[in-house]
């Protein structure tokens, strides 16, 4: 009986590895195969759909803007680390934690939150007068928005805000830039400047960062922790970690799409920020929105070898499981009652009349 039995296993595990070389090529095919009808699907769609449209657009520069090796150096050398680095080993250690352990990275990730928020970057609603100093934003009246002049344009700036001061009279602009560069240098803004930074820091870091646009008027990032084995919201304006439910729940927010664009691909993830307060999601038929995705994600893999397609490949799988299952859903539910207690309701940064005509202050 003995000597059946081994046989059995034998056989066993190499059907299972037959099975698993095949399932691969599988994976493989899909991603380096190119389907003619695909190409015209995809022409179709952008020609189409001006949601497509946006998509693509903002996939051509969010997916690659970051992977900038000589930014991650100028980031690195503006930053305290010696700071972060104590700060993080502490915490570690505190935990009971040994060295190599691979949720360092996740306690990397809440110092820089905690570093970016507090000591690094400010809020802000208005600036301050150039001519009477800081602390006289509350001076300062709106007088509209402007195009930017020659030296802003070449910080990537698209609008300029600008304020008269109640007590000088004087002018003071507020370029709204978009180089993250740049932003090291002024070290202010609102949400898209936020995110804009703190996105290439993570990087920096040599961390797996993705980008994530909400529709309403919001955006945040992911990193992939390899302790947890899944996506990890982070949001630096909140100095939030794995709390994927403060927009939908704390904030009473509305929303209807979120998407998250990294140099591996482009997902839709509103399952895992949505869990209340759905708006109809009327831009796109669904299936269309998933084609797009996923014909964006095949090109972003095209130059990768075999393995890193499909370790990726998995991931995906496995991440579609879990939004699809409701997973992520169910584990943020669990929590919600017991973190909303004690956490404040409604967005933390901005004003409170800011907040309100978001529809971000819980209300």
């Amino acid at each position: 009986m003995g000597k059946v039995s081994e046989k059995s296993d034998i056989d066993f595990d190499s059907i299972a590895k037959m099975l698993l070389i095949k399932y691969k090529d599988l994976i493989l095919s899909k991603f380096k195969k190119t389907v003619p009808i695909e190409n015209i699907k995809f022409q179709n769609l952008i020609r189409s759909n001006q949601f497509a449209q946006g998509v693509l657009g903002q996939s051509q520069h969010l997916c690659s803007v970051y992977e900038n090796p000589s930014w991650h150096s100028i980031v690195l050398e503006a930053l305290d680390l010696d700071l972060i680095y104590k700060n993080v080993d502490k915490e570690f250690a505190k935990d009971g934690h040994a060295d190599g352990e691979s949720v360092y990275s996740d306690y990397l990730v809440k110092e820089l939150l905690r570093y970016f928020k507090q000591d690094f970057f400010k809020w802000c609603n208005k600036p301050d007068c150039h001519h009477c100093g800081q602390n006289t934003s509350e001076n300062m009246t709106s007088l509209g928005n402007q195009g930017p002049d020659a030296e802003e344009s070449k910080f990537n700036c698209g609008t300029v805000e600008v304020y008269k001061c109640n007590k000088c009279g004087n002018v003071t602009r507020f370029p709204r830039y978009n180089d993250p560069i740049k932003l090291l240098e002024t070290r202010k803004g609102r949400c898209g400047e936020w995110c804009n930074l703190f996105t290439l820091i993570l990087k920096s870091f040599g961390l797996d960062v993705r980008y994530v646009w909400n529709r309403e008027d919001h955006v945040w990032c992911e990193y992939y922790s390899t302790y947890l084995n899944r996506w990890i919201h982070v949001d630096s304006c909140e100095q939030s970690f794995d709390q994927p439910y403060i927009y939908s729940v704390n904030w009473n927010k509305k929303m209807s799409y979120c998407i998250a664009f990294g140099k591996n691909g482009v997902v839709d993830v509103s399952k895992r920020y949505i869990l209340q307060n759905e708006l109809p999601r009327d831009q796109i038929k669904e299936e269309d929105l998933k084609f797009l995705c996923q014909f964006i994600t095949k090109r972003l893999r095209s130059l990768l070898n075999d393995d890193e397609i499909y370790q990726l490949a998995c991931r995906d799988e496995q991440e579609q499981i879990e939004l699809i299952m409701g997973k992520a859903q169910e584990r943020e539910v669990e929590n919600i009652s017991a973190v909303s207690k004690t956490s404040n309701h409604g967005r933390e940064s901005g004003s409170a009349d800011w907040k309100a005509q978001r529809g971000e202050d819980g209300k």
